[in-house]
């Protein structure tokens, strides 16, 4: 989640210059809170009197990692377009993906183990390999050991394919990538594709699972791998800067639709999710600026560890608290939130990057990108 580096350079190829995109960084960390605050949703409205747009905004809090999504699309198509050809290059990517996302989800494992100690054995690998929500005929795996993890698995999926992809998406002309974006924001929004899964029945309680399959979810992924190219070739043409009447239409759009009671039509919120991410990393807007200020950078940073921490944080202050009286019982839920932040910039400094970089290093020392995946979940 770090700025992209610069400069990076390839073996089959001259070098690619990239601009930073510092305030992609910065709107991870909007995200990720905003999954913490829907999980928080039925403290809140034990407590408060919310009013109904606001429930309903908080109730769809879910629906960042649709933005998620489009935004890991795009980075890996803005930081590896052109770097990416060949098995040696596809096995350094992996690499990096690798060595960028695994060791924080295995602390999150680890720090969740004391709450699910009961999971059978066959759940517990399926979740360290990264696959829980690749099988249809076990809804049980999906939101195993910790729930956020399930959308690792997904993604894990796109990095998979991602290599395959790119450089097809990156050979097809400027009328067809529109076409392209065209045809994935349609598939996810009349597909519904941020808000359902696969409908199966369970064989024993016969009730319909939510089954998140990644392959459900690759229109919002290939949006974003599609408008990161578009702006890649802007870029090279004609310079791109962000448009602030377009930014700000698309982020209260967002917000709008968010709180509105529309339903399912609520997938809508892809495509101002899809334009604020271009108008975003083409910069120069005041929100641009903002996202880009070293507190959100470093927030942004952090994000990643904020967004699968959340589950053991709120365990483990629930232990602590648990013998707690009075007023001071009463702080529990509502520190959750900033130790959960704390810790996770800990984390980030501690655990994350030093864990990156031994295991970069050990990875043959990769030349290319050597600290662009730093920006792409």
């Amino acid at each position: 989640m770090n700025s992209l580096n610069s400069t990076s350079s390839t073996s089959d190829g001259p070098s690619r210059h990239r601009q930073l995109l510092p305030a992609l960084t910065g709107i991870r960390f909007i995200a990720a809170f905003y999954v913490v605050v829907f999980h928080a949703l039925p403290w809140l409205q034990q407590r408060f009197a919310l009013p109904q747009p606001v429930r309903t905004f908080l109730g769809n809090g879910y629906l960042a990692v649709s933005l998620f999504f489009i935004l890991s699309g795009f980075i890996l198509a803005y930081t590896y377009e052109g770097q990416i050809a060949g098995s040696i290059n596809r096995k350094r990517f992996w690499e990096a993906r690798f060595a960028r996302i695994y060791p924080v989800y295995v602390l999150s494992l680890f720090l969740s183990w004391w709450f699910e100690r009961g999971l059978p054995v066959k759940t517990r690998l399926a979740v360290l390999a990264m696959v829980q929500a690749w099988n249809p005929r076990a809804p049980e795996l999906t939101g195993a050991w910790n729930y956020p993890a399930w959308s690792l698995s997904v993604e894990i999926f796109f990095y998979l394919c991602f290599p395959f992809v790119l450089p097809r998406f990156a050979r097809i002309s400027d009328r067809a990538l529109v076409c392209l974006i065209g045809l994935a924001t349609l598939a996810i929004v009349f597909l519904f594709t941020p808000i359902r899964g696969l409908g199966i029945l369970d064989r024993t309680s016969m009730v319909s699972a939510y089954i998140p399959l990644p392959v459900l979810r690759i229109p919002e992924f290939f949006l974003g791998t599609a408008i990161g190219l578009k702006l890649l070739r802007k870029e090279r043409q004609e310079g791109i800067a962000g448009n602030a009447l377009l930014t700000s239409l698309a982020a209260l759009a967002a917000v709008a639709l968010l709180a509105l009671p529309i339903g399912r039509w609520v997938s809508l919120v892809a495509i101002p999710f899809a334009v604020l991410v271009y108008q975003l990393a083409a910069g120069g807007t005041l929100l641009a600026k903002f996202l880009s200020t070293q507190p959100m950078v470093l927030l942004g940073s952090a994000s990643y560890a904020v967004y699968l921490l959340q589950f053991p944080a709120r365990s483990w202050m629930r232990v602590f608290f648990q013998d707690a009286s009075g007023r001071l019982a009463s702080l529990g839920a509502p520190l959750t939130p900033v130790v959960l932040v704390l810790f996770s910039i800990g984390v980030f400094y501690c655990w994350e990057e030093p864990c990156r970089r031994k295991l970069r290093a050990r990875f043959a020392r990769s030349p290319i990108a050597p600290q662009a995946d730093g920006l792409a979940r």
